[in-house]
Formats: C-alpha cells, structure tokens, sequence
C-alpha cells in the first residue's frame, strides 16, 4: 500500500480493549461462486485445495443458504435480518441501499472495543447515510458499486491498476483487485496489532474482505488463465475459475500471515459466497457445445454447479445453496460437517454469541454455536424451523415474486410455473436433489404448511414496509455528493440500467454487456435526495464523469428539482456545465439533462453524473 494510503489509527473509538482471550473475526465473502466452484464439493476441474483443506479441517455448514444475488445477501449477513426485512431487495435503482435504521455487526462489535475495516465490495449504498463508514466501519477500502468497473466505481476501472476509495478518497494502486484487498486487510491488521502491542492491551479486529471476485467480467491474471486454457477450458471459463484460484491462494496467504503473528489460534475465520454461481453451465451442455465436449471426456465424472437445478438469481437449490467454512481453533469447535438448515441471517447472531456479546432486538436469525460446539440438543432445535428466501428484483416488492421456502429437505418454490402451469412445486431434496419431480399434489399438508411461512413471512414484511431512500445532500459527511445514473429511480420497464460502464482491458475478452458507447439508449430520469438544510447549491452536470473528460456536445445543460426548472449555456467543447439553485430542506426528485432546444429544453442527452455542493 502506498504511503497516501496509510491505515488511520482508529482506537480512539474503542471502550474497552483489554480483555485478550476475546477473539478476532476475519469475514472474507466471494461473489457469484457457487456451491460446486470449489474441488471440495466435487469439481475435479477447478484447483481450490486451499479452501478445501479449510472445509475438511474446519466445520463446513453443507447446507447454508443466501439469497440468489448479492446486495440481499450482504444486507441480510450484515444485519441478522431477512433481507426484506432490512429493506434491500434488489441491486440497482436505490434498492439495493442499506438504511442507518439498521444496526450492522460492525456497529455491534465497534461500540465494544472491535477496530473494524472492509476491503472489497460493499454494494449497500455509495453515499451517505449508506456508506461503510456511516454503518461502523472505522477503516473503508472499497470499489464502487456491485463490481469493479460498475457506474459507480472509479471512471476507467478494469480490476488492474485501477483507483478505489479509501475513506471516500480516490486512491490510486498497482496490481490487481483480489490483491489489493487482501493486502490493504494485512495491513489493517497489521496495524491494530501493532498499535495493540505498544499499548500493551489488545485491540479485537473485525476485518471483513467482501471480494468483487469471481463476478463478471471475468478477469484474471494472464498465468492464472493459462493454466485453465492449457486444461482445454474455452476462455470464459478458464477466467472464472482463475479468479476463483487466485482467491484461494490469497485466503492461504492471509492464514499464514495471521499464524506468523500468532493470531490465527484467536481468530474466528470465515469463507463462505453470496449466491449461487454465475456461470451457467449444465450437463446438457457438456455433450452438446462443441467448447465443451472434450472438456466432459478429460473429466468425466465433471457436473457443472455440482448438478443443482439453478443459478445466481433463482429460487432453486443452486441459486442460494453455497459453501460456508469457518476456522477458530481456540473455539474448541467440533470439526466436520453441520447438515443443519442455516442461512446468511444466522452469521451475526452466531458471531456476537461467539465473542461473547448480546445480540439487537428484531433478528431474524438465531445463533447457530451450540450446533458448532457439537451439542446433540441444538439438532432439533434447528430440525424444526424453516427459511423463506426470495428474489425479488423490481422496483416494489411483490409476494408474486420467487420464493422458496425450505424446511427439512423439503423446498417449496412459489412464483415460478412449472411446465404444468402450477402456482407452487414442491421438492423432496433426500429423494429428489436436483428439484426435477414436483410433487406438490401428492403432499398437501406439507404444501400446506409451507405456503402459511410463506404468507407469514410476506405479512411481516408489509408490516415493516419497503421504504424509498433518498441520498443525503449537503450534509457534512459529505459534500460535494456524486450521482451516478446507476440510482436513477422511475426507470420504465423497457430502458435498461446503466449499471456497467464497459472499460475493458487489453485482454482477450467476450464482450460483457455495458452502455459506453450506448448512451442513446437512455432517458435522463431522476435521482431522489434528501437536502440536508436549505440553502445555496452548486450543481455540477457531467456527461461522463469527471476523469473522463467527455465533452458535452451540447448547447445547454438544465436541472430539475422538483419542478423547479434551471439552464445554464455549455462553453465549446466543456466536459462540466454548472448552475446554481437554492434547495430546500427536505425529500425531493432531481433529473439533469441536455439539450439543444433552447425553447422546449427537451430531454435530448441524459447526464450520467451530477455532484451536488452545497456552497457556504
């Protein structure tokens, strides 16, 4: 890490630091592996054999379940709560925002003595009261958005080389993503342990490592690809499963790198992912596609996703079913499998039991350390509950949406016709793995009963409410605030989301999907705000964003603020028009755009990037 990106000394926070037995917690989540993206769960293809001796030594939850995508997942894993219930349903257009009404584990565990950091993807808001920062984390490396080149991420990012934002500050680093994360964790570490050591009382840390890896584009170093191509991958795959190498290496070198301090004993050390795989690859074609017919011969007894039904944003087994290790030798855990039904909103409440601190009110989760201290009595306990998991991806939630609801080995899917035109199916997991006989007819009582969780759950959601949020403006946590078209609001239902800028690297590359170069593909729509304090305000309208430099092209640029409407000329070939306006305390819509049209100011060239300064 460069000198400009020196850790900040965070122990001014803590209230209490000097009782050395209470444990360290490393939280490290991959994104978009899925459960059979790893040698232990029977890919004989993919070189994982870090994360598989931590599966065979440590305890290995087999049957622990996430929502089907990743904002969900995090919110649900940060909160101990359902991730409707925490209000984040979706990845994009503001709903993917977690708000300051929820208290995360960080918060937890900072207000008692933890220095907490995050490196990596957070992709629960990109501006304040959403941030890391404003949610407990003491120490923040992050890209913006839900992926490294996302629109909210730094202008030009390629996961190479790229500028990421320590404590909201763009900073500039050498080398790759995955590396850059796990070396700004070393140092976080590094850091707390030394400032621990010259205070001579001990500073837990919470280090939490949500990886942007192995999400698309697939991108690796050369080498790690190589190896994959030399096994007769096509090239899309050998970079998935090269992302996912390189990770395994960097969690073996961060053990070793806690063991060399004597620190690994102490540390309660997590893998696990946040959905199921996002690469879609099925036995049908593996002797069909002509990429992949040889590749089915060399490894013959190969079944892509470990042969579960599903993917990354879908409601059967292979779209939440992931892998989850967890290390802490001085726990006296019991080592091996736990086949108990647990989900991502049981990580916080186990945790906080396991360092020894009581839990918020209003979890949905339920601690899960009696099951990994091996005791007989927490089997049934867990026998008997079930977990709705849904995935709802639209701008107002619906109980029409998918949704699964898993009790036992039985999984019911609503929302999803079957070939029949069913309104449910139903599944027998111990008979039936990959989710291919619906026997909802010959089970009514069980459906029955399933589909009142169901009704339960989505009444208890209504009850809390699906709240909008609005962005915080001129508040002094931050000012000037970025826009970014990624949390445009009001999108009609046939405009796509600018979600994905397009930079790509000088690699060979299938051509991921992306708007650079597409933006007439886009209608200027609003951002919701939420003014801090009336007064004057500098907004800033760019085209692309600021290190871009992407000139207007444009005759004048025009903002709206609830009505309000305001125009100022664009000078030749500028990249930034600005006008100023006076704002009022309160909710509000705001739409920047375009125009050549003088008379009409019709909405001509969207602005994909506004800042807004509140001025003094």
């Amino acid at each position: 890490m460069t000198n400009a990106n020196k850790l900040n000394d965070s122990m001014s926070t803590a209230k209490n630091t000097s009782n050395q037995q209470t444990p360290n917690v490393v939280l490290i989540v991959t994104d978009d592996q899925g459960f059979g993206d790893l040698g232990v769960n029977g890919n004989p293809i993919i070189d994982t054999p870090n994360l598989d001796e931590l599966a065979r030594q440590g305890v290995n939850l087999t049957n622990f379940h996430v929502d089907p995508t990743c904002s969900p997942t995090r919110a649900a894993l940060l909160t101990g709560k359902h991730s409707l219930h925490a209000g984040v349903w979706h990845t994009i257009l503001g709903r993917y925002m977690l708000g300051p009404e929820h208290q995360t584990i960080a918060e937890v565990l900072k207000d008692n003595g933890y220095r907490t950091g995050i490196f990596g993807k957070w992709h629960l808001g990109d501006n304040y009261p959403y941030r890391p920062q404003d949610q407990g984390f003491d120490e923040v490396l992050i890209h913006g958005g839900g992926g490294v080149g996302q629109t909210p991420d730094y202008w030009g990012n390629t996961q190479f080389d790229d500028t990421y934002f320590h404590n909201g500050e763009p900073i500039a680093f050498k080398g790759y993503a995955t590396k850059v994360w796990f070396d700004a964790a070393k140092d976080f570490i590094s850091d707390t342990h030394n400032v621990s050591a010259t205070k001579k009382s001990v500073q837990p840390f919470f280090t939490y490592i949500p990886l942007n890896a192995p999400h698309g584009p697939y991108r690796a170093p050369e080498e790690y690809i190589q190896t994959y191509l030399s096994k007769g991958l096509p090239r899309a795959l050998a970079s998935f499963y090269a992302m996912i190498t390189y990770v395994d290496e960097q969690v073996a070198g961060l053990q070793s790198f806690l063991a060399d301090k004597k620190l690994l004993d102490n540390t309660i050390f997590i893998f696990m992912t946040d959905n199921g795989s996002s690469f879609r690859l099925t036995n049908h074609e593996l002797t069909l596609n002509k990429d992949y017919v040889g590749l089915a011969k060399s490894f013959p007894t190969w079944q892509p996703n470990a042969n579960l039904r599903g993917y990354k944003g879908e409601v059967f087994e292979g779209g939440h079913k992931v892998p989850f290790f967890l290390s802490y030798p001085n726990g006296k855990l019991k080592e091996g499998n736990v086949d108990e039904l647990l989900a991502h909103y049981d990580v916080m409440p186990t945790l906080l039991d396991m360092v020894g601190i009581k839990p918020p009110e209003g979890l949905t989760g339920q601690s899960a350390k009696s099951l990994l201290l091996g005791e007989t009595s927490a089997k049934k306990t867990f026998r008997e509950r079930s977990v709705v998991i849904t995935n709802q991806r639209v701008d107002k939630p619906s109980v029409l949406r998918p949704t699964v609801v898993a009790y036992q080995d039985w999984r019911l899917i609503s929302g999803v016709k079957d070939k029949d035109n069913n309104e449910h199916q139903l599944y027998l997991l111990s008979e039936d793995p990959n989710q291919q006989n619906n026997i909802v007819d010959k089970f009514p009582d069980i459906t029955k009963r399933l589909v009142a969780e169901r009704n339960a759950w989505w009444s208890e959601a209504k009850r809390i409410g699906f709240k909008d949020r609005f962005i915080g403006v001129g508040y002094p946590q931050e000012n000037p605030v970025r826009l970014n078209a990624m949390d445009w609001m009001e999108v009609p239902e046939k405009q796509p989301v600018p979600w994905f800028i397009g930079h790509q690297p000088p690699a060979p590359e299938w051509d991921y999907v992306h708007w650079l170069t597409e933006e007439a593909n886009y209608s200027a729509l609003p951002w919701y705000i939420d003014v801090a304090t009336s007064g004057k305000y500098k907004i800033s309208i760019y085209f692309h964003d600021i290190p871009a430099g992407t000139p207007i092209l444009k005759d004048l640029c025009v903002v709206d603020v609830n009505g309000t409407v305001a125009e100022a000329k664009v000078h030749g070939r500028a990249a930034l028009c600005e006008v100023t306006l006076d704002l009022y305390k309160g909710e509000q819509k705001l739409t920047a755009w375009f125009t050549d049209d003088a008379e009409s100011l019709s909405k001509e060239k969207a602005a994909f990037y506004v800042y807004i300064e509140k001025l003094k």
